[in-house]
């Protein structure tokens, strides 16, 4: 496993010319407002709290797929018409940035990568781009109401690909769950793992301040130094 520290080897970068963000769990912590989201809509279903199972999927699916999952069959509907109850903003209060990523964005930025977001959430990403001050970082913007198919599929990667004339090697993806590393591996990309041994990955990252210097090692400018 390679850990993204000043010590990795920058063979690991070189060629590099985009990094792209999952949202959850990597730009931001939304983990326990999902849970509060999902939690809700269990209680007014009448049914029990989230299972572990469910807390994994609910935060690594898209909003319509976590709700299948919670609630199959005939509760669909009936949950569907509590999420339009629900205020999204409340949320809100219970997201963090991610440590050390406005930080790393600002360098990534400033070294000439090109920068993007490949996330199954739906109509929620200006608002957090917003509220967690990283609005004007990302282009393009990839959400699952932008796609046929939503991620593992590639369609969101592609997009990208395309948006900025690029080659899959060019590419790096930070995720933080299967559905990352399945999308990274479904489109060629590199897959950067945050926070997670498991996952088969080209770097493992624990920080942001860890990958900014293992990259800053290598990087002058735009220029790939060896």
């Amino acid at each position: 496993m390679v850990l993204a520290n000043e010590l990795m080897h920058p063979c690991l970068v070189e060629g590099l010319k985009c990094v792209v963000f999952d949202c959850d769990g990597v730009l931001i912590d939304s983990f326990d407002a999902n849970m509060r989201y999902y939690g809700i809509i269990k209680e007014q279903l009448g049914l029990p709290p989230l299972t572990d199972d469910e807390k994994e999927y609910v935060h690594t699916h898209t909003h319509k797929d976590a709700i299948k999952y919670i609630a199959p069959g005939e509760l669909f509907k009936k949950a569907w018409g509590i999420i339009g109850e629900i205020d999204s903003t409340s949320m809100m209060q219970y997201l963090k940035r991610s440590e050390g990523v406005r930080e790393f964005l600002w360098w990534l930025r400033d070294a000439g990568f090109k920068l993007a977001v490949n996330t199954s959430r739906t109509d929620t990403m200006d608002l957090i781009l917003r509220e967690m001050d990283l609005e004007g970082f990302f282009n393009p913007v990839i959400t699952s109401e932008k796609v046929v198919t939503p991620k593992p599929h590639p369609e969101g990667m592609f997009k990208i690909l395309q948006a900025h004339n690029l080659q899959p090697d060019e590419v790096a993806y930070i995720g933080d769950s299967r559905v990352d590393e399945k999308t990274a591996q479904a489109s060629g990309v590199r897959f950067w793992a945050y926070k997670d041994a498991k996952l088969e990955a080209d770097v493992h990252i624990e920080s942001f301040w860890d990958i900014k210097a293992a990259m800053q090692r290598s990087y002058k400018g735009s220029i790939c130094t060896y």
